[in-house]
C-alpha cells in the first residue's frame, strides 16, 4: 500500500480555510471599495472549515504564531463524513 501512495507525494491540492460566509447583492458587491470592510459574522473563536478540493476534511480554529496566521486542526472527519 506504501508503495502505491509513494507517487502521489508530490500531486498537489487545493485547501482553503474557510472562516466565515456573508451574502450580498450584486448592488452591494458592485459598490464596494479598496477600504470596505465586509463581515462574516461569527467571532475569531468560532471554528473555521478545512476544505480539501472542495471537500469539508475537518476544523480548526484560527490562531497566530509570531507575525503569522495559521490554523490548528480540532477534528478531522472520516471518509464517511467527508462533505
Amino acid at each position: 500500500k506504501a508503495n502505491v501512495l509513494s507517487g502521489l507525494g508530490t500531486v498537489e491540492v487545493d485547501v482553503r480555510v474557510v472562516v466565515g460566509v456573508t451574502e450580498l447583492t450584486v448592488s452591494e458587491v458592485v459598490s464596494l471599495g479598496s477600504d470596505d470592510l465586509l463581515s462574516i459574522g461569527g467571532s475569531a473563536s468560532d471554528p473555521v472549515d478545512i476544505r480539501v478540493n472542495g471537500r469539508l476534511i475537518g476544523r480548526g480554529k484560527l490562531v497566530v504564531v509570531e507575525e503569522t496566521y495559521g490554523v490548528q486542526i480540532t477534528e478531522l472527519m472520516d471518509s464517511e463524513k467527508a462533505v
